[in-house]
């Protein structure tokens, strides 16, 4: 249900999901602007002073090892929404643009941005970016990844496009401010577990 704020720190969207990188610590909280520091630009801030990596662009080849990507998925899984955002922000920009990368990348920036949106209580926000997640998710289907084992950088579009149907949609179906009930679970990001 979208209300109003919801205090504290964003819940976890799948708090069992399988780890990418276990190795990778997660941050110290999870980020919601204008609650808690900024964490680059505040002193306070989990990641200020440090320095960001390289960023490399995401392809069919390298999506398997790709650290920012794989850490991207568990950040959104564990409820780092700005988090997640940021992870893949870098190898977005490193895309070609309008790529089928580019557009799944901004779809899933975008889906982190609603559901922050929704911790926020923020219903046109959280619609906004969660249309504009769905059509960038649209456009990669429509390029021949549309179901039957088809998958695109380990992601089942077809089946986030349908996960994001069920839960989002009784917010695309209304013009509410607020008092929009999400009944189902927040879309999970559930990569392919044999790709090779």
């Amino acid at each position: 249900m979208i209300s109003g704020p919801i205090e504290g720190e964003p819940r976890p969207v799948w708090r069992h999901a399988p780890r990418h990188l276990p190795q990778v610590n997660f941050p110290a909280y999870r980020h919601v602007p204008g609650v808690t520091p900024h964490p680059e630009r505040n002193e306070q801030g989990h990641s200020y002073g440090l320095k960001a990596s390289a960023a490399v662009a995401l392809s069919p080849e390298n999506w398997r090892k790709h650290r920012a990507y794989l850490y991207g998925v568990d950040l959104y899984h564990q409820g780092y929404f700005w988090e997640s955002h940021e992870a893949w922000e870098g190898p977005w920009r490193e895309s070609e643009p309008d790529s089928l990368e580019a557009n799944l990348l901004q779809a899933l920036i975008r889906n982190s941005a609603a559901q922050l949106k929704i911790h926020a209580g923020n219903a046109v926000g959280a619609r906004t970016h969660s249309l504009a997640a769905r059509w960038r998710l649209a456009r990669i289907r429509a390029k021949g990844y549309d179901g039957a084992g088809a998958s695109f950088l380990g992601l089942d579009i077809s089946d986030l496009i349908e996960q994001m149907k069920r839960y989002y949609g009784p917010l695309w179906e209304s013009e509410s401010r607020q008092e929009i009930r999400l009944r189902w679970r927040a879309p999970r990001i559930q990569l392919a577990v044999d790709a090779g």
